[in-house]
């Protein structure tokens, strides 16, 4: 099955990433905050210091099984066969944080506005994230 993979080697710490993603959930605007992938900048760096992970994209690990699923007391997540992901229900969560809470990657978040879970969905199959990353560091593939 297909996985979101990061090459960090790639990533420039450019935010593209977070921006696509939060433009097409729309989660507070078009804004890298709001976005379902997250990007780490390691700015301690200078002579006699490892170039490592100054910047990495973090992106959901699909976990199977999943805490964030298993935390849910609304029974809120639903599988999307076709991608083999779990998604959130908008309709069934709750907004108890659980979820949030329990995601070992900090993966799950709680959109500002309607107070509910969210995660990535891979945009429906087609992530903006790998589509206007500009380096290659995201990739979509099995």
């Amino acid at each position: 099955m297909k996985r979101l993979k990061v090459t960090q080697e790639l990533c420039v710490g450019c935010r593209i990433c977070e921006l696509s993603c939060s433009m097409f959930h729309r989660n507070g605007g078009f804004n890298p905050r709001n976005g379902l992938i997250r990007l780490e900048s390691n700015r301690d760096v200078g002579p006699n210091k490892p170039v490592s992970k100054l910047d990495y994209p973090h992106v959901c690990q699909q976990c199977d099984p999943a805490p964030c699923v298993k935390a849910c007391p609304a029974d809120a997540f639903d599988t999307k066969e076709e991608l083999s992901i779990r998604i959130v229900n908008q309709e069934k969560c709750i907004g108890c944080e659980q979820c949030v809470s329990e995601c070992p990657y900090g993966m799950v978040l709680l959109n500002k506005e309607t107070k509910k879970a969210m995660k990535c969905d891979l945009c429906s199959g087609e992530p903006l994230c790998v589509r206007y990353c500009p380096t290659g560091a995201l990739d979509y593939a099995e």
